[in-house]
Order: C-alpha cells, then structure tokens, then sequence
C-alpha cells in the first residue's frame, strides 16, 4: 500500500506543477502580474535570454514595463510538458509556442522556446524557483492593408 501512495503522491504533484505552468502563462496573457508573483518563490531565478537574468522583482519590472502597461496582445502555449518529482523538489521542461501583437504598429512575433523549470513544494503549494526560456525560433513580421511582411531571425 505504502508504494501505491507514493505512486499517487506523484500524480498529484505532476498534475499540481503542470496547473501551476498553466497559471503562470494565463496570468501573463492576463496582464495579471500579483497571480505571476503567486506562481513562484520569493527567492526564484529567472533567466529569459535575450531580455536577461532577474530575481523576482526584477521579472515582475521588466513585465510591467514591456507587456502589463501596454496595448500588447499576448499567447503563451506550453506543451510537451516532462516533470520529474523528487520528493519536495521537481523539474520540468515545457515547449512554448507564443505569439504577440502590437496594435499600435501592427508588429508580431511568433516564438517557440524551450522553458527548463525546477520547483519547489512551499507551504502555499508548489511554485517555480528557477525558470530559464531558450528560444528556438523567432519571426517577427508586421501586418500591412495589402498583406504581412514577415522575416526568421537568424539570431536563435
């Protein structure tokens, strides 16, 4: 029996971290920034190549200014998720397609990425203390009345 609930407390924790993925990317899409803070410890490290390498407040800054106090349009879509539970601490790597949109300019990027993820089980829940977002693929591109301008940035 002692196997088996084991084997269950894993489940539970697997599907525990993958709401918590799923909180995180929708509070972004939401411009939620007190939800994005919720999702990980007070002592996170955050590397997100090429806007840099943040504690906590630090993300919740950049954020602020690039995306919350913007008309930008946002989509995070993580998938593929792989966790590993150990005991109290975990580790996770998503895909992530995202896409966002400037309506004062009509510019778009569309990304995909890889997020490696550790966790970490609080009192509150599990939550993420150290994430870093490898992009993969960039294209940035603008939308036009006669069509869209779009080009692959060689730079992932």
């Amino acid at each position: 029996m002692y196997e088996l609930e084991l084997r269950i407390q894993k489940l539970e924790s697997e599907s525990e971290i993958r709401k918590l993925k799923a909180r995180y990317l929708n509070a972004c899409d939401t411009k939620n920034v007190e939800a994005i803070r919720d999702c990980f410890t007070s002592d996170a490290e955050i590397q997100f190549p090429p806007l840099g390498n943040f504690d906590l407040d630090g993300l919740i800054k950049i954020f602020q200014e690039v995306a919350a106090t913007t008309p930008i349009y946002d989509v995070h879509h993580a998938h593929n998720g792989e966790i590993e539970i150990e005991g109290s601490t975990a580790s996770g790597k998503w895909n992530l397609g995202f896409a966002t949109y400037d309506p004062r300019n009509n510019n778009f990027r569309m990304m995909s990425s890889i997020y490696e993820d550790r966790y970490r089980k609080t009192k509150n829940g599990w939550r993420i203390c150290f994430t870093k977002s490898t992009p993969r693929t960039i294209v940035d591109g603008c939308l036009q009345e006669d069509g869209l301008i779009a080009k692959w940035n060689e730079n992932t």
